[in-house]
């Protein structure tokens, strides 16, 4: 497994740096990205109809930097988001968003639609998240996650199939998912499916990444991002990751959007609505109206 890592990486930096060479040679490239703030406040005063006051903050960064050539592509993306919600003056600020998603994707032409590709995925967190539900032993919120606790790495190669400028399609059958937990305390617990005592699990096996990305009506632009992963050792039960935004253009500061997340993941046990714990389906949306600034 060590080996079929190590591989992967070096076919990944020899991508990147053949791409650094061409890049240097009649390239374009494109550099830009979209900084995001959205508040709202409720505040409640002997109000008959009962109700807690709220305060919600939320910010988002969106960085791409795109190379483009005659014969390759490279592209490059990292989401930033946080934010924090307050129900009621006595009750702490409690997280609501919290993402960090980088994704680099080298591809060199086959043909016109397909390429040959080499993709870098890595996900995780900026901050603690707790169980408010739970105390832990210090009587404190029981602690289920952390900085790279956990963090995904995904590298894989494969061929990526583009029809049209909005819409690409990669298979890597070669992947290998490292699966991080760098907290102490979450990695003795053996948490997100690492081994008690362990920081990294590796698992290799197969990758489909689906984009898309149009204008659908004039100021309102759709996209979505679906990322499968399965293992070799249990290929039926596949890591699902579904991301999709409707961005609703009001003005150049203005904005409003509509993004859902979708999670599925075997070895992530979670408290349930129902209070069971064990894997099930992640699922958020957010709508939101806020200032929007897009730059290149």
């Amino acid at each position: 497994m060590k080996l079929i890592n190590s591989l992967l990486l070096c076919l990944l930096i020899a991508t990147s740096a053949f791409a650094q060479e061409d890049a240097a040679a009649k390239s374009n490239w494109t550099q830009g990205g979209n900084v995001g703030l959205n508040f709202t406040q409720v505040a409640l005063s002997n109000w008959a109809g009962g109700g807690k006051s709220t305060i919600a903050l939320a910010g988002s960064l969106n960085l791409f930097g795109n190379m483009k050539s005659e014969v390759s592509e490279w592209a490059n993306s990292l989401d930033l988001g946080y934010g924090v919600t307050r129900l009621g003056d006595d009750d702490d600020f409690r997280k609501s968003d919290d993402k960090i998603i980088f994704i680099s994707k080298y591809g060199y032409k086959a043909t016109q639609t397909l390429s040959y590709s080499a993709i870098l995925d890595v996900r995780s967190q900026f901050n603690y998240g707790y169980n408010y539900d739970k105390l832990d032993s210090n009587n404190r919120y029981q602690k289920i996650s952390a900085f790279f606790a956990p963090g995904f790495i995904t590298l894989g190669v494969g061929m990526n199939y583009q029809p049209t400028e909005y819409l690409g399609i990669m298979l890597s059958p070669i992947s290998n998912r490292l699966i991080v937990v760098l907290d102490e305390d979450l990695s003795n617990e053996g948490a997100f499916g690492v081994d008690k005592g362990k920081k990294i699990k590796s698992e290799l096996g197969s990758a489909l990444n689906i984009n898309f990305k149009k204008e659908i009506f004039t100021n309102v632009t759709a996209q979505s991002r679906l990322n499968i992963f399965s293992a070799f050792n249990r290929f039926t039960k596949a890591v699902v990751n579904w991301e999709a935004l409707i961005n609703m253009k009001v003005n150049d500061f203005l904005s409003a959007n509509l993004a859902i997340d979708a999670i599925y993941d075997e070895k992530i046990n979670i408290i349930r609505d129902n209070g069971t714990k064990g894997p099930a389906t992640q699922f958020r949306n957010v709508l939101s109206l806020g200032l929007s600034y897009n730059f290149k």
